[in-house]
């Protein structure tokens, strides 16, 4: 795991750049995303393994996935040179995010000709909070700490999603568990 910074989203996207020259723009979600527009986030929260990119206005082809891959994925040289790899993925992954996510991304240039779109820090939280994990219930407590999110936005915009009574119940569960750590 790595402290990943904005410079190590902007190598990943130099990167991607080479792998899908005709790729344009890319979701930047996960904590990569909160690292790159907060800087002053401390280095337990903005670790990771992997920066989370999904292409903006097209699928993700198989031999874009298979270049990214060999190149920047986790058995790459990329990955033994930066300590990170990047995971190409389908914005399936987004699927819970909250209405209005695309509006409130953050937009980077990550290389010339290809900007990230940066999820903000509340739909990075929810993500996570959907997904579940431990590790996901300790970032968003921690993240919760530093003030850059409220537990009052993240209920708003769970009040507002509109997603399936089984995901519903899944990110009411990991809300109550992170106010179980203390919020």
């Amino acid at each position: 795991m790595k402290e990943l910074t904005l410079d190590d989203l902007k190598a990943a996207g130099t990167i991607l750049r080479r792998c899908v020259p005709d790729l344009g723009g890319v979701y930047v979600f996960g904590s990569c995303a909160v690292s790159a527009c907060h800087g002053e986030l401390a280095g337990h929260l903005r670790q990771s393994v992997d920066v989370d990119f999904s292409p903006i206005g097209r699928p993700v082809l198989y031999f874009d996935l298979k270049f990214v891959d060999q190149w920047a994925g986790p058995e790459s040289e990329f990955f033994e040179e930066h300590d990170f790899y990047i995971d190409y993925v389908t914005a399936d992954l987004l699927r819970c995010t909250p209405p209005g996510w695309q509006e409130r991304v953050t937009l980077i240039e990550l290389a010339p000709g290809l900007m990230g779109h940066c999820l903000d820090a509340h739909d990075v939280a929810y993500n996570k909070l959907w997904a579940g994990r431990p590790k996901d219930i300790i970032w968003v407590h921690g993240l919760l700490g530093t003030g850059i999110i409220t537990m009052m936005r993240l209920e708003q915009l769970h009040a507002g999603n509109l997603i399936s009574n089984q995901e519903r119940a899944k990110v009411e569960q990991s809300l109550r568990a992170v106010r179980d750590l203390g919020y």
